[in-house]
């Protein structure tokens, strides 16, 4: 018997088709919604981590916000930095006394202004182990906007 004239395999074969597309299908709205609820966890946390820094900020009014431009030079007693600071967009070199500052992060740092030998810099932002009182990762104020904007 001639098989090309017999419906039933061709469609046995259909069936099976549609069946491992609908399960690959599946499997990717399964995926993107993994990974679509892994990111909103992350942003909100950035942007909780954001809301905190504010309010140490408003808790601390001796000390300064900053975002962590370029980051280098690290130690085993800290890293240098350039930093910007958050209210005047003004670029600053900094030492971070048993810090390890990360690129992109905004920090609520207090210290003081001083004569940088390895730059001739006279000033430099010293920051003492303690100074950074609060810090936020890389995309949190970017992240709060965002949750805001959807609230």
């Amino acid at each position: 018997m001639d098989q090309t004239s017999d419906p039933l395999p061709a469609a046995i074969q259909l069936l099976c088709c549609l069946g491992c597309v609908l399960t690959i299908a599946s499997a990717i709205a399964i995926a993107w919604i993994a990974i679509r609820s892994q990111r909103q966890h992350r942003e909100a946390q950035a942007a909780a981590a954001w809301q905190g820094l504010q309010a140490a900020a408003q808790a601390a009014p001796e000390a300064h916000l900053c975002h962590v431009e370029q980051v280098y030079q690290r130690a085993r007693r800290g890293s240098k930095a350039v930093i910007i600071w958050h209210a005047t967009g003004q670029r600053q070199d900094t030492w971070f006394w048993y810090f390890l500052a990360e690129p992109g992060s905004t920090l609520l740092v207090s210290g003081a202004t001083a004569y940088g030998p390895h730059n001739h810099n006279p000033y430099v932002l010293y920051v003492e182990n303690g100074g950074v009182l609060a810090s936020a990762p890389p995309g949190a104020e970017a992240a709060w906007y965002r949750l805001q904007a959807t609230s």
